[in-house]
This record gives C-alpha cells, structure tokens and sequence, in this order.
C-alpha cells in the first residue's frame, strides 16, 4: 500500500506540475507524460505486483482525464460566450466599465461615456494646453532630481518613462445621474517612478498625525461602540466633492514645507519641495488624442496624490474642526479620504448650520450632506443606527453591491 500512495503521489504531483504551466488544449500531451513515466516507476517494481498497481493507476490517470476534459470544455465554453460579448459590444457600439464602491459591472454606450467624462472636464475646468509637455516634463525631472542627493541616491534615479497618462472612468451608480469617478492610468506618465519614490520618502519624514482620519471599517467600528450618546445627538455625513482635482497645489507645497520642516533640516526639506513641484506639473492626461490639464489639483491616481490629500485636509482639520469639539457643537468626528462622519449635538447646531459652516471652510472644497434617517446612516460600509445611550453597528451593502452585469 506504501508503494501505491508513492506512486499516486508522483502522479498526482507531475500532473500538476505540468497542467500549471499548460494551455488547457495540451491536455493530451501531458497524460502521454504521465503515462510514459507511471510505466516507468512501475517497472521497477516486483514483476508479479506491477499488473495489479497498472490496473489501480490507469483508473487515476482515467480519473485526471476527466477532470481536464472538464476543465477544458468549461475553457472553451468560457471563451466562446467571451467572444460572442465582444463582438455584441462592438456592434453596439458599447463597453465594459466597473462601478464606483462596489463589484458591480455596467454596459454604457460609448458615446454616452464619452459625454459623461466631457462633463467632468468642463465642470472641473480643465483646459487643453497648446502643446504636449510630456518631453519637457521628462527633462526637468531628470535635471530635478540629479539635484537631489540629499534623498535619492544617484544610484536610485531609474530612467523616465515619456507617454502622457490616459484616463478611464468607473460610474458612481449609488448617485443620482450616475456621474464618473475618473481614474487615471499614471504608470506611463514621465513622474511616475519618481512621484512613487517621493511618496516613500514623504511618508518617513513628513510625519502626518492622522488624528482625525479612519484607516478603515474595523478600526472605525472600535471607535464607535466606545462612544456614549443621548437623545439629543444626531448623525450626518460629508462628501468632499472631487478632492484630488480641487487641491490648491500652491497653499498644500507651502503647507507641506512648514509640516517638514518640524522635523528636517532646510537641506532636506528644500530637496523634497523641489521634486515635489516639478512633480505637480504633471497633472495632464490624454483622452482622444487631446491633452487635457485642469486650472488646479493633483494628477488623479498617481502615486503621491493620497499624501498630498491628507496633508491639505489634515492641515483645515488642524484649524477649524479642533474648536468645534472644543465647543461641544460636535462630539465626534471622522474621516476616511473624502468622506466625513460627525455626531452633532441637535440642541447646539442642525444639519444645515453644519454644511454651511463646511462650504466656508475652504474655497476650492464643496461639501455635499448626508442627515441621517429616522436615526440610521450608513458610512463606508457600516450600517451606524443610534439608540438611546449607544450606537448599534452592522455591515452595510450598498445597492450595486452586485456581480450582475447592467445591460
């Protein structure tokens, strides 16, 4: 039996071994394998033993045919259906795109796609420049961080890559209008590597407090469970509209040098400010072959785009949210990126003194509002219903929480 279980092994093993690295279509070739070195193995065995152990592998090899001949004509049925939506979608003149926050997958029209990103880049105010500034862009990082061997060491400037980012687009299906949450695909982009090497060293030494932001649900739930409530306290909800693109880069460099400079020396942090502006320029893409730049705002998606985010709003945070606890008129407060939770004494302000107070905040920044319904709100993907003295958590789906395809 010892013999049998060593040889079954080494089937089992070698037919692994070679389907993982083959095409479902090899099938064939790889059972030959597996036949050749089974009679192999059995033939050193005792001459009056290998009839017995030929017959109990051949029904394990028969058993490995089956399973591949399943596998396979799954793989052809798979590919089949695949080809067939292609060619439907082309007909149609549609595509595939994903939704925002969740799994779901949408069909769109073409021309309707395109209409919706014009519509983001005419309300954001993004212009076309009259030239490409991809070459430039390459040259002046080059000589930028030749500069800069205080904190990249030569042996670390990587060579530029010098195609102009491209933008897709996901559809915010929980909104109304289903407008797009443009994502940007940077990693061709000249200031990719650097912005990427940058964000590193940013995170040693900018040291940032996160003291009012949530890293994600859990740590979020442990907060909330801790908080004691009563009858007069609220819940409502923020959303920072279109964040990346309407950070003011001029106030967030400045920022971002005062912030440094707590804690490293002018040297340093001059290096760090300088890769950071010529990184900023870069805040273009292409989309049908035109380049288009906003007036303000981070390139959206590029590596160093979430740090330059925190450091902005942690800075307004730092300055206007501290006196409101202080006063009582909040009790709580967190945020995750662009979304806001806050619990409001009902008996010191209301939902709308609250998004007033907001919009006035800061003038590149529109805040939109969420009040709570008959005392439940739903933020990230927690369900938060407030009772008498505490709050009662659960898991929160969001209507496109879905893998069904929208045709």
């Amino acid at each position: 039996m010892q013999q049998y279980n060593l040889l079954i092994s080494k089937i089992s093993s070698t037919c692994f071994r070679q389907s993982a690295v083959q095409h479902p279509t090899t099938t064939k070739k790889v059972l030959d394998y597996l036949i050749l070195e089974t009679e192999k193995d059995i033939r050193l065995l005792e001459t009056r033993k290998q009839n017995t152990f030929r017959i109990m592998a051949a029904k394990k090899l028969k058993q490995i045919y089956n399973t591949n001949h399943n596998t396979h004509n799954t793989y052809k049925r798979q590919q089949y259906v695949l080809k067939n939506i292609y060619h439907k979608l082309a007909n149609e003149k549609a595509m595939i795109i994903l939704a925002d926050k969740s799994k779901a997958t949408v069909i769109i029209y073409r021309h309707e796609y395109t209409k919706k990103i014009h519509t983001f880049l005419t309300d954001n105010n993004f212009h076309n420049p009259p030239d490409n500034p991809t070459n430039k862009d390459q040259i002046r990082i080059q000589k930028t961080t030749q500069k800069c061997n205080q904190i990249i060491p030569k042996q670390h400037i990587k060579y530029l890559t010098q195609t102009p980012p491209t933008p897709n687009a996901q559809l915010k299906l929980h909104k109304p209008g289903a407008p797009i949450q443009p994502v940007v695909h940077n990693r061709t982009a000249p200031s990719y590597k650097l912005a990427t090497k940058l964000n590193d060293i940013l995170n040693k030494h900018l040291l940032l407090d996160n003291h009012y932001t949530t890293c994600n649900s859990t740590s979020l739930a442990t907060d909330l469970v801790k908080c004691t409530i009563n009858d007069k306290h609220k819940l409502i909800t923020l959303d920072i509209k279109d964040l990346y693109i309407n950070i003011p880069l001029k106030e967030t460099i400045d920022i971002t040098r005062t912030q440094l400079l707590k804690n490293n020396n002018t040297q340093t942090t001059n290096q760090i400010i300088s890769l950071f502006e010529v990184i900023l320029r870069q805040n273009y893409f292409v989309f049908q072959e035109q380049i288009y730049q906003p007036d303000k705002g981070v390139a959206m998606a590029s590596p160093i785009s979430g740090t330059m985010a925190e450091t902005f709003i942690q800075h307004l945070e730092g300055s206007f949210i501290k006196h409101l606890l202080d006063s009582k008129s909040i009790t709580f407060y967190s945020r995750y990126v662009d979304d806001i939770l806050i619990f409001y004494g009902s008996s010191y302000t209301n939902p709308n003194a609250i998004t007033q107070y907001a919009n006035t905040i800061h003038n590149n920044l529109q805040i939109n509002p969420t009040p709570e319904n008959a005392g439940q709100i739903n933020f990230l993907d927690l369900t938060i219903t407030r009772k008498t003295t505490n709050l009662e958590i659960d898991i929160f789906r969001k209507p496109t929480t879905t893998n069904t395809t929208i045709n």
